[in-house]
């Protein structure tokens, strides 16, 4: 199954959900978290910096917390300005074969690697948080999700209340994940925030939000 989170919005907390999903996932799959953006936030979040190197599609791995990280690399600049969408896609199926899940992080906007990880995807997911430009931008995903004919679930990122917006590709789910300063200190240890919360508190429930994500999109 290939899970791709997407927002063509920066900012929204798209690395964030797709790392913290990526490590609950981890706990009972064979999971695969794919960096398709150039500027490797993801890669970042494990303490990895992007290589300068340009590297296939799922050529180079790290395992980390159980999870085989495939970190950004030059190549996917390349892939960017000049591949091909179908190519794109054929490996990053290709990939997918190895997981139960494959997770993949996608840059902010709807270019060659956006709209590939789309097209691939078994489930989208959707970040979103209460601001004006980030709804909008979730209106244009749902446009470019209905050309394609794919179907996403969003959730208010970085918000303490769920968000209700009525679209027809993409649908909200009562869930809320609330800004906390658990993410920034574990992004800056190379850390996902579910795994430093387990480590940091007695009571993890950032953890819990997640498993929650996890739940209602692969089941959605």
């Amino acid at each position: 199954m290939i899970v791709t989170v997407i927002n063509q919005k920066g900012g929204v907390g798209k690395t964030t959900t797709a790392v913290n999903l990526a490590y609950v996932l981890s706990k009972q799959k064979n999971v695969g978290l794919l960096d398709m953006d150039p500027e490797g936030g993801t890669s970042f979040s494990f303490g990895i910096r992007r290589d300068k190197k340009e590297y296939g599609i799922g050529d180079k791995s790290v395992n980390i917390f159980n999870i085989e990280v495939f970190p950004a690399h030059l190549g996917l600049l390349k892939l960017e300005l000049g591949g091909e969408v179908e190519d794109v896609v054929k490996s990053v199926k290709s990939v997918a074969e190895n997981f139960d899940v494959l997770v993949i992080d996608t840059p902010p906007n709807l270019g060659t690697l956006a709209v590939a990880s789309m097209i691939s995807a078994d489930k989208v997911v959707s970040p979103v948080t209460p601001q004006p430009l980030a709804i909008e931008a979730v209106r244009n995903l749902d446009s470019r999700l209905q050309s394609l004919e794919k179907k996403a679930i969003a959730f208010a990122s970085m918000s303490k209340r769920p968000l209700e917006l009525d679209l027809k590709a993409v649908k909200f789910v009562q869930l809320s994940i609330p800004p906390s300063k658990l993410f920034s200190e574990s992004s800056r240890l190379g850390v996902p925030a579910s795994r430093y919360e387990e480590i940091k508190l007695k009571r993890p429930r950032v953890g819990r939000l997640y498993e929650e994500l996890a739940k209602v999109a692969l089941s959605e």
